[in-house]
């Protein structure tokens, strides 16, 4: 049954340790493919893709770094103003891509990759009912917010 965990729960099983940083561009984590539109970066993807997206109303590397990406180009950004802020950059919009504030910290984007990660392993459609209210458990609201087609 898809059940929204803790991010401690969920640091634990990823990345072998319950304690959730404040996530930095150095920090020390490998590249894990959360979902499949949750890929997350270890520092130097991380920094090769903040780096080298063309899209400068994103103001990456000043305001934002990508920190994850989708398995279709598109990118996870935090904030780099230490507020830990989750935005997303829709590829689709080549270099007029703006951060799209998903209301989102980066403990609480774990819970949503997570959340993902349950719903394609049961591959049951039947379950996509269920998705919009259980990412209102994470953030009230945030599934109005969330990018993709459930």
């Amino acid at each position: 049954m898809l059940a929204v965990r803790s991010p401690q729960d969920i640091a634990q099983s990823l990345f072998g340790s319950a304690h959730v940083p404040a996530l930095t561009p150095d920090h020390r984590w490998p590249t894990l493919e959360i979902s499949g539109d949750c890929v997350f970066l270890d520092a130097r993807q991380a920094r090769s893709e903040t780096q080298g997206r063309d899209a400068p109303l994103a103001r990456l590397g000043q305001d934002w770094w990508v920190f994850a990406s989708s398995g279709t180009g598109d990118a996870w950004l935090l904030s780099l103003d230490g507020q830990q802020r989750v935005a997303f950059l829709d590829h689709d919009q080549g270099p007029d891509a703006a951060p799209q504030a998903m209301a989102l910290s980066f403990a609480q984007w774990l819970q949503m990759a997570d959340l993902m990660r349950q719903w394609e392993q049961l591959d049951d459609d039947t379950l996509s009912a269920l998705m919009p209210a259980l990412l209102d458990q994470i953030n009230p609201g945030f599934s109005s917010l969330y990018p993709y087609s459930i």
